[in-house]
């Protein structure tokens, strides 16, 4: 796929992973309509990109929910009209608060059973959470039937964003384009030889996506 030399690589570059995944989580698989509400839980590279996607669709109520207090600051900067600490005893009915209810739709990244139960206790009737992430062999997702059942819940697993690469990444560049996926806020870039502190910056939490740069002669 070529891109337009007018364009920065090293900022469209990670346009085929993490937020691919995340912005088509949002358009391609949960389809929110203008007016949702939606909720991401991690506020990695994915989540925030989730987050972007969301307020392309036209999402109205975004809330983002993460442990860290830079990544949930990242968040507000991007769109989020609420953020709440993964941590917070009373999660589940600030997240019902906020949103008047619960939320249309959500996503969660971390692939953390507690958090898919939380994350689908935050829904209302009839909402749906996506599921995006690829925890160890062997973790079971589960919730209590009231919520579940009760609520008539759907759950959806997504891989790659539902993306088709040859079409969504164009359609992507568009939206940087237009200033509506600045994605630029969520990268820090590196050169290649400081590639170890790259890596322990993403570890750490500090930073959210290193892209590296190839330095030529």
């Amino acid at each position: 796929m070529k891109i337009d030399k007018a364009l920065p690589l090293d900022v469209l570059a990670p346009l085929g992973c993490g937020i691919q995944t995340g912005v088509g989580a949002g358009l391609n698989a949960i389809r929110p309509q203008a007016g949702d509400s939606f909720v991401v839980f991690g506020a990695g590279s994915v989540g925030l990109s989730s987050l972007m996607g969301a307020a392309i669709a036209g999402c109205t109520n975004i809330c983002a929910v993460d442990l860290a207090e830079n990544r949930l600051a990242l968040a507000r900067e991007l769109g989020a009209t609420h953020a709440f600490r993964g941590d917070d005893p009373d999660l589940v009915g600030k997240l019902r608060e906020a949103s008047g209810g619960g939320y249309h739709c959500g996503l969660d990244t971390t692939g953390i059973p507690t958090v898919v139960d939380t994350a689908s206790q935050a829904l209302r009737k009839r909402g749906m959470l996506a599921l995006v992430a690829a925890p160890a062999p062997g973790t079971r997702y589960s919730v209590e039937a009231r919520y579940m059942v009760g609520a008539g819940l759907s759950w959806r697993g997504v891989i790659e964003g539902d993306s088709n690469p040859p079409d969504f990444i164009p359609e992507l560049i568009e939206y940087y384009r237009k200033g509506q996926l600045p994605v630029e806020k969520i990268i820090a870039h590196y050169p290649f030889e400081r590639i170890n502190k790259a890596i322990h910056a993403m570890e750490d939490g500090s930073v959210v996506k290193p892209v590296l740069r190839m330095m030529q002669d």
